[in-house]
């Protein structure tokens, strides 16, 4: 654990993801202080760092009260995105300690960049088109990801000619400022992205697959323990690998 104290952990919701975290991190030495159900009220008596893990429904009010009592806070909970402005004031106001990402492994956060870098390569060249697509397994409630969110604001930033993102079925011919961006959902250990570049000549396909949830709850642990030793404010993951890199 590169010499950490051992943290104290609280979960609110006790989903998959929650259950891989709390394994990882009892493999890396932590201790799990207690585990809530999304519909408990979230109290003082929770551990120093607590991992909201559960569906967004009321997730702004869980958050803003973890804030209050000077949590530190791992958002493992995708879906609450519009919600940005007030999660950034809430954290402004407590001077609490938070990190966020729409996925915490580290190969995804890894492909983000790989994406990012491939995009600003072919902004340059106009005969190239984008689109993507994402398949989940069928108890996955979101849709789409937060992975896909964050890859499409990753292709809208950095390609000039498009600025909007489609994710509904089109039944019609696709916009010229338009990226499609679709999902499926089945199966039972699906976790998969694809973001595609092509022109009339050739086509370009960046693909991440995950085979289990292992790999996220790691992300998220270690996201914890670089978080516990940081400054007050709203860190992304890409702040917890820039330290690294």
């Amino acid at each position: 654990m590169n010499q950490l104290s051992s943290l104290q952990i609280s979960c609110i919701g006790n989903g998959k993801m929650s259950q891989s975290i709390q394994k990882i991190a009892l493999q890396r030495g932590h201790e799990i202080h207690s585990v809530l159900d999304r519909k408990h009220t979230v109290s003082d008596s929770m551990a120093k760092t607590v991992f909201e893990c559960a569906l967004p429904d009321g997730f702004l009010d869980r958050f803003e009260a973890l804030c209050k009592m000077q949590k530190d806070v791992v958002i493992v909970t995708t879906g609450w995105y519009r919600e940005m402005d007030s999660v950034t004031k809430i954290v402004q106001s407590y001077g609490n300690r938070v990190i966020w990402s729409s996925n915490y492994s580290i190969g995804v956060q890894l492909y983000f960049k790989m994406v990012r870098y491939a995009a600003r390569l072919m902004n340059a060249f106009e005969e190239y088109d984008f689109w993507g697509t994402e398949l989940h397994h069928k108890n996955k409630v979101d849709s789409p990801s937060g992975t896909a969110w964050t890859l499409s604001q990753i292709l809208i930033e950095n390609i000039d000619r498009k600025s909007e993102i489609v994710t509904e079925t089109l039944h019609r011919k696709i916009k010229e400022n338009e990226i499609h961006f679709s999902s499926t959902r089945g199966g039972y250990n699906n976790f998969k992205h694809i973001v595609a570049m092509g022109s009339s000549n050739d086509l370009i396909e960046i693909t991440h697959q995950a085979m289990n949830r292992e790999g996220y709850a790691l992300g998220a642990v270690k996201a914890a323990e670089w978080l516990s030793c940081q400054e007050p404010g709203l860190y992304e993951m890409d702040d917890f690998l820039k330290a690294i890199l």
